[in-house]
């Protein structure tokens, strides 16, 4: 049973790939060719061109030239994921989560993360929903309600060929149900215990009665109010400076769990205002129109070691006692019109036009809302697809996006302040106090094209680019070029290599325009990769890759003393690998992956300093933000026609680059760096070692339309809470545990 649900989905994920394609449906008799879809064999879906997150050309899905996991409905269900920050961590190979004590938390992949999630784009149905201004990708993350969610993608590599300034690291693309993948109505509630959350969730879906198009809507609300201190600890490494009086005695050792007012509730929702979701799509012939609203944000815990320690000279941090809140909030609403004209078999012309709101905050310690502000982009598309004959491939295209930024936020509700007392933003420092974030706007202009040419039955190559223009940088060029070798009907071999770039942030490039210094220089990534995949048998497939070479001309921030921006800080080099294997039969599902990540070098610029690695101080040769070894593991097994049993497991097997680090920050090179106390205490080294995370499900079926499941997060904290700890990035060795949770939802469908 548990096969052919492998089998389903693997099939559902093709046909939505079609159906989003355009070209499956654009006649009458749409019912007969599904049904048709649907009766073919894996091998047979396979040889079908799709339309793929990783091209611009339609491409048989062996063919891809990525490395891409697909997350089906079924297992992020199956996961019981309570964010998209949880589900990414238990699928996708050599995928990091960490915490932040001064942003939201970060994504990273193969090495590459920051202080800010800016390495990646996060997309919805192929439309990029990055924040710009100061961050990266915020929204959608936090999120509980996932239930209008038929597949994710995300392409592990570089991805700028595709979506331009942003995809570093990696793309993820969402993408929706819509009429064709959906009918009917279903509800779903979910709550949580010890991680305390409450979620409700609706959609519908219908086809037309012409069977031309339909109409899909999703609502979803939640409330989540978190672990307390006690199931989530928070633990430091340093004893606090005797005197401090908002730090009680026994939530000031070295190791002990806090105790003290800082301290939010673990995964808390911002100002505790319930998180939303609101999706509608209409599709009707040529036309794809949909419009989606979220909300969200939560409260994570200031640095205080470091305020009571005094790395950066800001001294006794008694004077924070009224002001210990902080967090970021925001909503985003997203408007799209698609149409796609197919003009013959050959030829097609995909125009797209979007309007993006992104309003946002941030406080720190609540002494002032550090960044209130809002965007406005205005973006259009046009593609051109063109298969001039059996052998040869290509599609050419442009984009423009506009964009109205420093508009002040106008969007929260009444009774919070969003009118500044200092600064709206610490880049802005020249600017006067006591007034917003100044107005400006920035237009990007993009040519991007692909050639795909079928060499041979056994051999294609993929040959792309793109050029960026933005406002406030010089051109940014994106080229790919990637070999893929068949031999057989089991043997995949792929050769890839890409540049990658990414703006600065708006308000960096900006603060630097303003300041004489002209127009900015983008991050690059120039990666060389090995691929090899493998069907071995109708149950067992392998993959494996190797990325030779990855050279990362790095922006993140550099502080010195009390100053600090995001600039470019150096180039980090590095090597890996991942392996991944699946098995599946009628009952059982089984899907392990092992990611390895080492530096190779780093080259720090002169005056900088980095939170990256202390390799460039002398100390040791790892990135400090990183676990080297990554193992993943997830299984279902199918007890009977109702019962199933679900389980994952993720091991960091440890950190010896935040060691290293620390180290550094005991003895630094750099002399006016140096602080009267040490950033942890002698002996320390519970933050440097791994964290275990064990998940288990048990999912009850009745009756097709009726689902219920119960879940377990984090079960291993039930023995040792150090288990479940996730590390801060660019921490001296502090750490949060996750807390040991249940959770339970019902679905049902009418």
């Amino acid at each position: 049973m548990i096969g052919r649900l492998v089998t389903f989905s693997w099939r559902v994920f093709v046909i939505a790939a079609i159906l989003y394609s355009g070209r499956a449906f654009a006649e009458e008799g749409a019912p007969e060719k599904e049904a048709d879809l649907f009766e073919m064999s894996i091998e047979q879906l396979m040889e079908i061109e799709v339309a793929s997150t990783a091209t611009l050309t339609e491409v048989k899905p062996r063919l891809v030239p990525a490395a891409v996991t697909v997350i089906t409905e079924e297992q992020i269900q199956a996961s019981g994921a309570r964010s998209l920050f949880e589900l990414l961590d238990i699928y996708v190979p050599n995928l990091q989560w960490t915490r932040n004590h001064w942003e939201a938390d970060n994504l990273g992949l193969r090495g590459i993360i920051s202080d800010h999630d800016d390495k990646y784009l996060l997309l919805v149905n192929g439309r990029v929903m990055n924040e710009r201004t100061h961050y990266g990708v915020v929204s959608e993350k936090d999120l509980v309600m996932m239930r209008d969610i038929h597949h994710i993608d995300i392409v592990r590599g570089p991805g700028s060929a595709m979506y331009g300034p942003g995809a570093v690291a990696m793309v993820i693309n969402i993408i929706t149900h819509n009429a064709e993948t959906f009918q009917g109505t279903e509800i779903t509630g979910r709550l949580g215990a010890v991680e305390e959350f409450y979620s409700g969730e609706i959609r519908h879906g219908r086809k037309f009665k012409d069977g031309d198009g339909g109409f899909f809507a999703y609502f979803g609300i939640a409330q989540y109010l978190g672990a307390d201190k006690y199931d989530a600890p928070q633990i430091f490494a340093l004893d606090f400076p005797a005197g401090d009086p908002w730090l009680p005695a026994d939530g000031a050792q070295a190791g002990k769990p806090l105790t003290g007012p800082p301290l939010n509730r673990d995964g808390e929702t911002w100002r505790n205002l319930p998180p939303l979701k609101i999706y509608a799509e209409i599709t009707k012939g040529d036309w794809d129109v949909w419009a989606r609203y979220t909300r969200g944000g939560q409260q994570f815990i200031p640095d205080i070691g470091i305020l009571a320690r005094d790395p950066y000279g800001w001294g006794d941090a008694s004077w924070m006692q009224p002001y210990l809140q902080s967090g970021y909030g925001y909503q985003q609403a997203t408007a799209y019109v698609g149409y796609n004209k197919e003009f013959n078999e050959k030829t097609n012309l995909e125009l797209a036009f979007s309007y993006d709101m992104f309003d946002f905050e941030r406080s720190m310690m609540n002494v002032a809302v550090k960044d209130a502000y809002r965007e406005d982009e205005y973006y259009g598309k046009a593609l051109l697809k063109c298969d001039i004959n059996k052998k040869h491939k290509i599609a050419l295209g442009f984009e423009v996006s506009h964009q109205e930024l420093g508009i002040k936020s106008p969007g929260w509700p009444s009774g919070y302040m969003v009118s500044l007392g200092e600064p709206a933003n610490a880049r802005f420092n020249d600017y006067p106090a006591e007034i917003e974030m100044p107005r400006w706007s920035t237009n990007l202009y993009s040519i991007l094209g692909e050639h795909q040419w079928t060499i041979s039955d056994q051999l294609t190559s993929f040959i792309g680019g793109r050029v960026d223009r933005h406002t406030h940088t010089v051109e940014m060029f994106s080229p790919r070029a990637s070999l893929v070798y068949t031999p057989n009907k089991k043997d995949t071999y792929k050769i890839m290599w890409a540049r990658s770039v990414r703006a600065n942030y708006e308000e960096e490039m900006k603060f630097q325009a303003d300041s004489g210094g002209g127009v900015s220089d983008p991050e690059k990534l120039d990666s060389f990769e090995l691929r090899y995949e493998r069907q071995h048998s109708k149950n067992l497939d392998f993959a494996a890759s190797i990325f030779v070479h990855y050279n990362l001309e790095l922006i993140a921030w550099s502080q010195v003393g009390q100053e600090g921006s995001s600039t470019t800080l150096g180039e980090q080099e590095e090597y890996g690998c991942e392996l991944e294997a699946s098995y599946h039969t009628d009952k059982t599902r089984l899907i392990i992956s092992h990611g390895y990540t080492k530096l190779h070098d780093f080259e720090l610029a002169p005056g900088k300093n980095t939170l990256t690695t202390a390799k460039p101080y002398g100390y040791g040769d790892d990135l400090a933000n990183w676990s080297n070894h990554i193992t993943k593991l997830t299984a279902r097994h199918k007890l009977d026609e109702r019962w199933t049993l679900d389980g994952s497991l993720r091991i960091y097997w440890g950190f010896p680059g935040m060691r290293d680090y620390c180290h550094y920050r005991k003895n630094p090179t750099d002399k006016a760096n140096r602080n009267d106390y040490p950033v942890m205490e002698p002996g320390w080294n519970r933050g440097y070692r791994g964290n275990y995370y064990l998940n288990l499900g048990l999912q009850y079926q009745p009756k097709e339309n009726l689902t219920f499941r119960v879940d377990g997060y984090n079960l291993l904290g039930i023995f040792n809470k150090d288990l479940n700890k996730r590390n801060y990035y660019g921490s001296y060795g502090d750490f949060r545990s996750h807390a040991a949770a249940v959770g339970v939802s019902v679905t049902y469908k009418f």
